[in-house]
């Protein structure tokens, strides 16, 4: 079949305009795919970019909020009245953005001498926010296992040394002030480090005996129980309490009409303890229920006619655990001699007192605690509870120049052990004892071996010295081991003895055998000082 030109010309006419069509369509089909792939990727980049902006604003309130909770907590540190109230701060202008910073009292302060606060920090950035909750206790020298001021001699302001075989297993810290270095003589041989807690000083340096550096982590390690990690040079300082005030008001329960005459005062007031005016020995015992027997006695002489006249006031105080009550009772010796003839020798009823509750366990001396020895009771535990703590502060005027002699041992009836849970029986039993004077010493009579279950505080911010020390300390023989549960805190070192450098051997006082008692940073005996600063209890970022 013929076909002509023009059906030709026409059907191929036709085939083109049909291939342009399917070229159209395909380009329009390809550029709706393009436009919305375009569109996609477009959105998704918008939405990369919107959440990584987000993600960056969130950072960025997050740091604000942390910011502001550390604002918060160095204003609370300034504060010498704290807050009883709610305290709100801000909103604060900080990096672009505000913080709102608030600062809650916890609902038990009013009967904790420790407060705890909780800070609320709110940071917002570009219209995000974030929210950080820090909760801060006030810190007690309780958490020390050591701690001093100056790392020289309070009598000879020579350098004491720490050397091999000693041992501190908690916490240590020096101010370093007065030039004063932590200054170490070990030896090679060291089978066990010296301190296996952490160590920190504000001074630049450590001293070590004829500048022989440990220059190996082994060697570190026969010092500092982790190695080269194990210390911190360059920390703040840490300021001494102002004065022994604090613990005079608990002990006689106001701060106002404190006895003039010498005796031993219970007032009676709401959250007091004992209050002595004058010097005094002191012995800590129990009696047969396992009460706290608190045996106070105090002696005065004059002299006339020929003939001396001596007074003995003994005073003893019973803190009944189970009936939550305190009773004195008071016994007058009066004795007249002449030469060594005795004239008269009369004891006298002196008279009781007592309170339908416990004392707070502060006992408050104006003078020197001139012997002081003994047992601390147990607390009263009922069902893995802790009833009734036993727990003592013996105190004396720090600034006024007052001191306490330690004679003999002075003992938790029951030793805690820190490798068991806090809740394990003996934990739960074990009293506690802290002493706070301008100087602490151990008497030239006391036993050549010897154990004091303390946390020790020796002088304070105003005075210039105030140390831990033995009497006669490079003297007195025969050598032994001085061992101390808790802590000392001084405002100098004390020397409690001398060594051979040659052997490490000690020569004169004693050996030093210092353990920590965790116990004390988490409940210190009562109205012990603080340091001035907070430890963090808890730290958390809340929901959005």
């Amino acid at each position: 079949m013929k076909i002509s030109r023009k059906n030709h010309e026409n059907a191929c006419s036709k085939i083109r305009s049909m291939r342009r069509g399917s070229m159209l369509v395909i380009t329009i089909t390809a550029m709706f795919l393009i436009t919305t792939l375009a569109v996609a990727v477009l959105s998704i980049t918008t939405s990369a970019l919107y959440n990584n902006s987000r993600q960056q604003f969130r950072a960025e309130a997050l740091n604000i909020a942390e910011s502001g909770a550390e604002v918060a907590a160095l204003w609370l540190k300034d504060q010498t009245i704290l807050p009883s109230d709610e305290t709100v701060k801000g909103p604060i202008a900080l990096n672009d953005g505000t913080y709102t910073a608030t600062i809650t009292p916890d609902e038990d302060n009013d009967s904790e001498y420790l407060k705890t606060f909780i800070i609320t920090s709110v940071g917002n950035y570009h219209g995000v926010s974030k929210t950080v909750e820090i909760v801060i206790k006030q810190s007690s020298f309780g958490k020390f296992a050591y701690f001093t001021d100056s790392e020289v001699s309070s009598v000879t302001g020579g350098t004491i040394w720490w050397r091999t075989g000693e041992s501190v297993d908690g916490p240590v810290h020096s101010n370093c002030t007065n030039n004063s270095n932590f200054s170490i003589n070990w030896t090679s041989s060291a089978t066990s480090p010296i301190f296996k807690g952490s160590v920190t000083s504000a001074g630049s340096k450590i001293n070590y005996y004829n500048n022989i550096k440990p220059t190996t982590e082994a060697q570190f390690k026969k010092i500092f129980l982790n190695g080269s990690k194990g210390y911190t040079l360059g920390v703040d300082r840490i300021k001494l309490p102002d004065s022994s005030d604090d613990q005079k008001i608990a002990a006689w329960g106001g701060e106002t009409c404190f006895p003039t005459t010498d005796g031993v005062y219970m007032s009676g007031a709401a959250d007091s303890g004992i209050y002595i005016e004058g010097n005094a020995t002191i012995v800590l015992s129990l009696d047969c229920s396992g009460n706290q027997v608190i045996t106070v006695v105090q002696t005065s002489s004059s002299y006339s006619g020929g003939k001396t006249t001596t007074v003995t006031k003994t005073n003893i105080v019973t803190q009944d655990r189970s009936a939550q009550t305190t009773a004195m009772t008071s016994t007058i010796r009066t004795k007249v001699t002449s030469g060594y003839t005795v004239i008269s020798d009369n004891t006298v009823d002196g008279g009781s007192s007592s309170m339908a509750q416990l004392t707070n366990g502060v006992i408050y001396c104006s003078g020197n605690i001139t012997s002081l020895s003994g047992t601390v009771a147990d607390n009263l535990v009922s069902d893995g509870e802790i009833v009734t703590r036993s727990q003592l502060t013996i105190a004396t005027d720090v600034n006024e120049g007052k001191d306490i002699t330690i004679t003999n041992n002075i003992k938790y009836n029951t030793k805690p052990n820190k490798t068991l849970a806090d809740n394990a029986a003996v934990n739960l039993a074990a009293g506690t004892l802290g002493l706070v004077a301008r100087d602490i010493t151990i008497s030239s009579t006391a036993p050549s071996s010897l154990e004091i279950d303390a946390v020790m505080m020796a002088g304070g911010e105003n005075t210039s010295d105030g140390s831990f020390s033995v009497a006669n300390y490079d003297t007195k023989k025969p050598t032994g081991t001085l061992t101390v549960l808790g802590g000392i805190i001084q405002k100098a070192r004390g020397a409690v003895g001398t060594f051979n450098s040659s052997t490490g051997t000690t020569s004169t006082g004693y050996a030093k055998n210092y353990s920590y008692d965790p116990r004390l940073a988490k409940q210190p005996p009562p109205y012990y000082p603080t340091t001035g600063t907070y430890d963090r209890l808890s730290w958390r970022v809340l929901p959005d």
